[in-house]
């Protein structure tokens, strides 16, 4: 009897705490954030004032709390940035709380004190995580979980991919390849380039597989991308810079053709023209086309071809039904080029090394202060940024997806199904 009464009790009490959170009648984190940036050193002296962070506005989500704040003079939104460790550190130096969506969540046809103790447990050790943006008001958002670490594989539909789960009531983010053609990727080596790209094309074959076509170009040595180079969506495929050269003449020789077809239908693009096709050229670690690192003149000569193309090919693909998709695990200087660069309205960055490294990938930093999670990036649009986790892919997936669509070596395909590799070969017919 004395049990049910300390436990109805119990329960009873954090109910009503839990009310009176939801209702925003408890405190939130927006003292505990200013006085962080206060003991951080981010007040202003002003002769005798000191002039402090001022909070604006603070609104409740389901994802957490977002709050705004005026940055006094003399402080700019790097100052805030470089502190994010700071106080993601200081806001989950404390314990957790229970809330009423957690009680909701509780089944009371089984064990509630049970129930209860595996929240208190799951409470203690959760993480919060905090965001920071700008637009004249410095924004930091806090979010009561942390961003999942691995999202499964989901296919795509028609010319959008998965990009990632954003931390935004989880909401799964997609690229729609005809409303942003071009795609620039970034990031440290093994945090998620080669997954992404893998996911792309899965997800292109399964959802198009009578449209898509394919130019691959994997200067690691062919680990990345070879298992596609059987399947009939790839006219061609090479693994050294000078098989890239021959690849990437191909995909421009065909763009010019379809370029030849539009003006004599007297069309403007591919959509005008209700041509399904869409050729993708797809190139992993383009820094090894780099022509600054060459040693010959001949190579030089041969990667500066390459980039010209690329280049080409960002500018006039887009109306022409080519979509350019880059990846780097290098981004300095002119790694990617700037042509490529400039007409990719699309960057998907990993974490990297250096504020130096982000900016060349998506023009400012962030980047380098991702957290050390194979798959977490930044996207970026051109009027948008995220945080997400990006989907990951297994060599079983894409299997079972390209095993339909293999042809045997020397198998006509169609009239584009130019393959460089595949020489010398015999087919036999019946008659």
């Amino acid at each position: 009897m004395l049990f049910e009464i300390l436990t109805t009790g119990l329960m009873g009490g954090i109910a009503l705490k839990a009310y009176q959170k939801h209702r925003g009648l408890s405190s939130n984190d927006s003292g505990k954030i200013q006085r962080i940036m206060s003991l951080s050193g981010l007040n202003v002296r002003d002769g005798k004032d000191t002039l402090t962070t001022q909070l604006v506005k603070k609104k409740q989500f389901e994802w957490g709390w977002e709050y705004k704040f005026r940055i006094p003079l003399g402080r700019s939104f790097a100052d805030y940035e470089s502190k994010l460790k700071v106080f993601e550190d200081g806001l989950n130096n404390r314990r957790k709380k229970i809330s009423f969506n957690d009680l909701r969540q509780m089944d009371l046809n089984k064990d509630l004190l049970l129930q209860l103790q595996q929240l208190w447990k799951a409470k203690l050790t959760e993480q919060k995580e905090i965001e920071l943006s700008y637009d004249g008001l410095l924004i930091a958002r806090v979010y009561d979980k942390p961003l999942t670490k691995e999202i499964p594989f989901t296919s795509g539909k028609g010319w959008r991919v998965p990009v990632g789960v954003t931390r935004v009531l989880n909401e799964l983010k997609y690229h729609d390849f005809e409303m942003v053609p071009h795609v620039v990727l970034g990031g440290a080596t093994r945090y998620g380039k080669s997954n992404f790209i893998n996911s792309m094309i899965t997800s292109l074959v399964r959802s198009e597989p009578s449209s898509v076509n394919f130019y691959l170009i994997d200067l690691k040595g062919g680990v990345e991308l070879c298992d596609y180079e059987n399947i009939r969506q790839t006219i061609s495929i090479a693994y050294e810079p000078h098989e890239a050269l021959h690849t990437l003449q191909m995909a421009y020789d065909k763009m010019r053709d379809i370029q030849r077809d539009l003006k004599g239908l007297g069309k403007k693009n591919v959509q005008q023209a209700g041509i399904k096709e869409r050729y993708f050229v797809v190139i992993d670690e383009v820094g090894e086309l780099n022509a600054s690192e060459a040693v010959t003149k001949e190579e030089k000569r041969l990667k500066l071809e390459c980039q010209t193309i690329m280049s080409q090919i960002a500018r006039l693909g887009a109306g022409l039904g080519f979509r350019l998709v880059v990846a780097t695990q290098y981004p300095v200087g002119d790694v990617i080029p700037r042509q490529v660069k400039q007409n990719a309205d699309a960057k998907l960055c990993f974490r990297v090394q250096s504020a130096v490294a982000s900016r060349v990938v998506l023009d400012a930093e962030g980047a380098e202060a991702l957290p050390m999670v194979k798959g977490r990036a930044i996207y970026q649009t051109a009027d948008k940024r995220e945080i997400l986790q990006t989907p990951l892919i297994t060599p079983q997936i894409i299997h079972d997806t390209i095993q339909p669509h293999i042809v045997a070596k020397g198998e006509y395909v169609e009239e584009t199904a130019i393959q460089p590799r595949r020489t010398d070969t015999v087919t036999f017919e019946e008659i």
